[in-house]
């Protein structure tokens, strides 16, 4: 749980600080090459996967017998593949490991699901 919450608010925090970054000092950059989207598409979906992330920390905490911490790992490999590309060729042009940008994608989309399907599974309250 202490790694999802730490890699979640750092998450959020690389969010917040590519939004700064893409809005102030690269904003430039990023129109003259065209790539100021897919930039604020990393940015936002960084920023919604550490949320995730802080999510998955505390359902793992409150329901430890479920598979919550398989939704934390494909989102951090979601993550690193989906945003990290993305941020990798906005900012340096090199395309060489784009193909690893949709299998993020499927990380990412794979954990969202993964996350509904063991919700799905919580025992109802006895309350």
């Amino acid at each position: 749980m202490k790694l999802f919450l730490f890699l979640g608010a750092l998450f959020c925090f690389l969010g917040v600080l590519a939004g700064a970054l893409g809005s102030h000092g690269l904003k430039e950059f990023l129109l003259r090459s065209n790539s100021l989207n897919n930039f604020n598409l990393a940015t936002d979906y960084m920023f919604y996967h550490g949320m995730g992330l802080l999510f998955v920390a505390v359902a793992r905490d409150r329901y430890p017998a479920l598979s919550f911490h398989y939704v934390g790992w494909l989102f951090i490999a979601g993550t690193l593949l989906f945003q990290g590309n993305l941020f990798l060729i906005t900012l340096t042009g090199n395309r060489m490991l784009g193909m690893l940008t949709p299998v993020g994608g499927l990380c990412l989309m794979a954990g969202w699901l993964t996350f509904a399907l063991q919700a799905f599974r919580i025992p109802k309250s006895t309350h």
